[in-house]
């Protein structure tokens, strides 16, 4: 992919696609929320899996699911390039039946936005393209993947290329809403369980022998205390904590999860490094707590250069859509390509979101149609350009 891409030889030819995304937008927001409505928390994607696998079908299209879950839905086989669009199955939350609500023009549901949205649009997309173009040049390939959030650890993406990886040449990802932000770096990350333990006993009977929890305390508070850089941007976030059986009970084990990234992988390295030394203090302080550290996930860093022809083909199909657009980092199955050298980013879909991961999620569909043609218009940019 090292030839100049305009964005402009294929705005004509998508004109009838354009007007058929336009006049359909109420079907997107009906697909929208219909996939939002089938729950599929991480681990557990393949009812979700399954529905978007039947809206592919009633337009002609067949997919599969692979050996990990993967819908993988071939839409044209006519050579070089191979473009791949993509979406993730799965959502952080677990609930068991979602409900999308419509208050004020806005649709409000766990998920909605990331990445029901994202879901939707591939379907939208390919919709249009059937009903536009009868023989696209080129090989495209829509895939919706599972384990993209929290301990999925990117695994449907990381299957998805450890058998493609070498007929792929360009990938781009649909997740949540925000059309202007492309995403270029994807920052590397380690997900790690954190164990104290000790004897335990009862909280009169046993007082003064070493309390996991009280000693947690110190762990969070130098944690907290730890001065992060801000360039690189280095993070580190503890999210779940838990531990003991009674308020009068002095503990045998506490864990925490937590959540460590960075722009840099030398930077994570000294975070990580810093953590374990904390933890490895505590316990020599006090003879009787035992630590553990459980590798739960780690996810590789990577970027693609701001003059590769394939953001340059992004940042034209913004502009031909009037929509500003921003370089952002972040944490998708985009950063799989980006760590193995084959061309990607990551879209946001259209449209406008909040409270994102978490139960009050919205999305607000205004305007959604705009970001959805400039996807489409980078993928029949792309198929045009580079088929050879």
């Amino acid at each position: 992919m090292g030839q100049k891409i305009t964005s402009s030889s294929s705005f004509e030819s998508c004109l009838s696609a354009f007007q058929w995304i336009d006049h359909n937008v109420d079907l997107f927001i009906e697909d929208l929320i219909r996939i939002c409505e089938v729950p599929a928390p991480t681990f557990h994607e393949e009812k979700r899996g399954r529905f978007v696998a039947s809206l592919f079908k009633s337009i002609g299209l067949t997919g599969r699911l692979d050996s990990v879950g993967n819908l993988i839905v071939p839409f044209c086989k006519n050579g070089s390039p191979h473009i791949v669009l993509s979406a993730h199955l799965d959502t952080v939350f677990s609930f068991n039946e979602i409900h999308v609500k419509r208050e004020k023009g806005l649709l409000k549901a766990p998920g909605i936005s990331d990445d029901s949205a994202g879901l939707a649009a591939l379907v939208h997309i390919a919709r249009a393209l059937k009903k536009s173009f009868p023989n696209l040049p080129g090989t495209l390939t829509f895939v919706a993947t599972v384990g993209e959030e929290g301990l999925g650890n990117l695994r449907g993406v990381k299957h998805f290329f450890s058998e493609h990886a070498k007929h792929v040449d360009g990938f781009v990802s649909l997740d949540g809403c925000d059309a202007e932000r492309l995403v270029t770096t994807g920052p590397a990350s380690k997900r790690s369980r954190l164990f104290l333990r000790g004897p335990g006993g009862h909280s009169w009977g046993d007082s003064g022998i070493a309390n996991p929890i009280h000693a947690s305390g110190d762990l969070l508070s130098k944690i907290n205390r730890y001065h992060l850089p801000k360039k690189p941007k280095t993070v580190i976030n503890v999210g779940i904590i838990g531990g003991g059986t009674s308020v009068n009970a002095i503990p045998t084990e506490v864990f925490m999860d937590i959540d460590m990234r960075s722009e840099s992988e030398e930077a994570l390295r000294k975070v990580d490094q810093f953590v374990a030394d904390t933890l490895a203090d505590i316990t020599d302080r006090q003879s009787a707590l035992s630590s553990e550290i459980q590798v739960l996930g780690q996810r590789p860093s990577g970027r693609i250069a701001t003059d590769h022809p394939l953001v340059q083909a992004a940042l034209a199909a913004s502009r031909q859509m009037g929509l500003a657009a921003k370089l952002d980092v972040g944490s998708t199955d985009s950063n799989i390509p980006f760590s193995l050298g084959i061309p990607a980013l990551t879209l946001g879909v259209g449209g406008k979101s909040g409270k994102i991961h978490t139960p009050e999620e919205w999305l607000d569909p205004a305007d959604i149609e705009r970001g959805i043609k400039r996807t489409a218009l980078l993928i029949v940019e792309l198929l045009n350009t580079l088929h050879r």
